[in-house]
């Protein structure tokens, strides 16, 4: 490696394993796994590796249902069964409370 390479250190954050529903630009969905900065959804259709996508995640509490509204990066997708795994890194997001 010459002196001047850039050394770059990928930082992970800790992955949970969770199924949550998901709409991926109107494509429905599964998570199976989320981080602070990402998420992992299964989904019946691919996405384009370093495109932008719209999605939303649903969270239901005891005592409200919200939706987890994002924009993110797709940085992985690979075919899991017959399904596509979406390796999503979250660029921005908003959360409301859903009637």
């Amino acid at each position: 490696m010459s002196s001047t390479a850039a050394v770059v250190k990928e930082q992970r954050s800790e992955r949970y394993r969770t199924e949550l529903s998901t709409t991926v630009q109107g494509v429905t969905g599964v998570t199976d796994n989320i981080s602070a900065t990402g998420f992992y959804i299964l989904q019946d259709q691919a996405c384009e590796v370093g495109s932008r996508i719209d999605f939303c995640v649903d969270l239901v509490t005891r005592h409200v249902k919200l939706k987890l509204s994002c924009e993110g990066e797709v940085v992985r997708v690979e075919r899991v069964d017959r399904r596509f795994g979406i390796g999503v890194k979250v660029l921005s997001q908003v959360m409301q409370a859903v009637n």
